[in-house]
């Protein structure tokens, strides 16, 4: 199934909404962080565990189905699909990232 792009509305999407984040780093967190808890480097460390484990889960999932010990193969693709989609948002997000830097490094003060 697919899903256009223009049909996506950016703002539910729970990653990508600040009103909805919560702090990955913190497996206490349960509800909304106010503005300015947390750090910078501790909320962007704990999206990449994230996006670290969810690529753990579809490599179990790969192996199950190559040993035969699993035969949900709709499953480990779709595992696997979420896994490639949050690497490349992750790799984008860190592309703009760098831009950002670079632009702030190259101001004249």
């Amino acid at each position: 199934m697919t899903i256009p792009i223009n049909s996506i509305n950016i703002n539910s999407i729970k990653e990508l909404n600040p009103d909805n984040i919560t702090n990955p780093a913190s497996p206490t967190s349960s509800g909304s962080e106010g503005s300015g808890s947390g750090s910078f480097a501790n909320t962007l460390s704990g999206y990449i565990n994230k996006v670290n484990d969810t690529q753990v889960e579809a490599n179990k999932q790969a192996e199950m189905i190559a040993t035969g010990k699993s035969s949900n193969i709709h499953q480990a693709m779709i595992d696997m699909e979420k896994a490639n989609d949050s690497f490349e948002l992750m790799m984008q997000m860190r592309n703009k990232i760098i831009t950002a830097y670079n632009t702030v490094m190259d101001m004249q003060v």
